[in-house]
């Protein structure tokens, strides 16, 4: 494909307008996007209207949920209607291409859209911040140094490594960029080219894009590495690793909205944990007496052996804890370094497989033994 140009400097309504064709051409039968609600709150909308499209913002620079969690709810089985296209953030497509390799999505029923992100803000209060409404969206995606530092995104969009898509079968670039003249868009399956196939643009991708993205990625990974030297000051160790979780509500938000917590009924919401009233103070007996909400410490311990080799740093489950635990960091920490003990990125290609799915004969040489 290539270059687009984009119409009156307004790259959401050219994205608007090549998503609209497609449903029109009957491309795809349906198209997950971000919209404004008429209340004013940042969501997600399943178009089958061309003319509905109107109403979405494909840029829009604010994150309510990470959309594979309702990917899996929407696309777990394959249907007969059409393919659905998915338009995803970088983390929100990794976490879909790890819930296919989780069998949680029919890769056959959606065609992922993959687009730049530069980062987002919280969906709490973010009406009173997009007060210029689109506008805000364009602008937002035009601001290219405001990216480097900008205290007001989501924690884990500042130390996001990976603001480009990783594996997608239509990707959507503008970083590094001039969006409001031209758009990249690429296929990279035969489900993307099907999507582009006679649509007008041509070029290669701009270099610009490709040094901008090194650079954007190189100073947030730096300042990832540095918000994990803070953690560990505060964190290490049994007395500050419970002291870290003592504001935990167990409330178990976390894991509801996590996209790659799958499990249809966890552990700790199974009757293993529904105690009695004699059976909590036989526990409490033990010591004397016991915290409550108990097990807070070991659901979030346990939740982190679960699901860090699929975990994709999208920070929803910090946003979501009403407690203001520090989540991202603790997480990202442990999930980069499990990763990176099997040369494993969660979501970067669907080829790869889970990382305790495959065996390899080479890993692990030095388990056991002494230095």
């Amino acid at each position: 494909m290539g270059m687009i140009e984009v119409k009156e400097k307004n790259p959401s309504a050219t994205l608007r307008e090549l998503f609209a064709g497609w449903l029109k051409e009957g491309r795809l039968a349906a198209m997950l996007v971000p919209a404004m609600s008429q209340s004013g709150s940042a969501t997600l909308v399943l178009v089958t209207d061309p003319e509905k499209m109107a109403a979405t913002a494909p840029l829009l620079p604010a994150m309510a949920v990470n959309a594979a969690s309702v990917v899996a709810d929407i696309a777990k089985h394959g249907g007969v209607a059409g393919k659905v296209g998915l338009l995803l953030r970088p983390c929100e497509s990794r976490a879909v291409v790890e819930l296919i390799k989780l069998r949680q999505v029919d890769a056959e029923s959606v065609v992922l859209v993959g687009i730049d992100c530069p980062g987002t803000y919280k969906a709490a209060g973010f009406r009173d911040v997009r007060t210029g409404g689109e506008e805000f969206d364009n602008d937002h995606v035009c601001g290219q140094k405001d990216w480097y530092e900008n205290p007001n995104l989501r924690t884990a969009c500042q130390v996001c490594e990976y603001p480009a898509p990783m594996a997608f079968d239509v990707a959507v670039g503008y970083l590094g960029m001039d969006p409001q003249s031209q758009l990249w868009v690429a296929a990279a399956t035969d489900k993307g080219r099907a999507l582009l196939e006679g649509q007008e643009g041509g070029g290669d991708e701009p270099e610009s894009r490709g040094e901008y993205l090194k650079e954007l990625s190189g100073r947030r990974a730096r300042k990832a590495e540095a918000r994990i030297a803070e953690l560990d000051k505060v964190m290490m160790g049994p007395e500050k690793l419970v002291g870290y979780f003592a504001d935990c509500l167990n409330c178990h938000n976390c894991m509801r909205v996590c996209p790659v917590c799958y499990c249809h009924e966890c552990f700790f919401d199974s009757s293993t944990f529904q105690r009695g009233l004699d059976e909590h103070i036989h526990v409490a007996q033990r010591k004397g007496l016991t915290r409550m909400p108990s097990e807070t410490l070991l659901f979030h311990l346990t939740r982190m052996n679960h699901m860090m080799a699929s975990c994709v740093a999208c920070g929803i489950c910090e946003d979501s804890c009403p407690a203001g635990v520090g989540l991202l960091p603790l997480f990202k920490k442990v999930s980069r370094g499990v990763q990176a003990e099997f040369e494993y990125v969660s979501g970067r290609s669907l080829e790869e497989e889970l990382p305790l799915v495959a065996f390899r004969e080479d890993e692990f040489q030095t388990v056991g033994e002494s230095e």
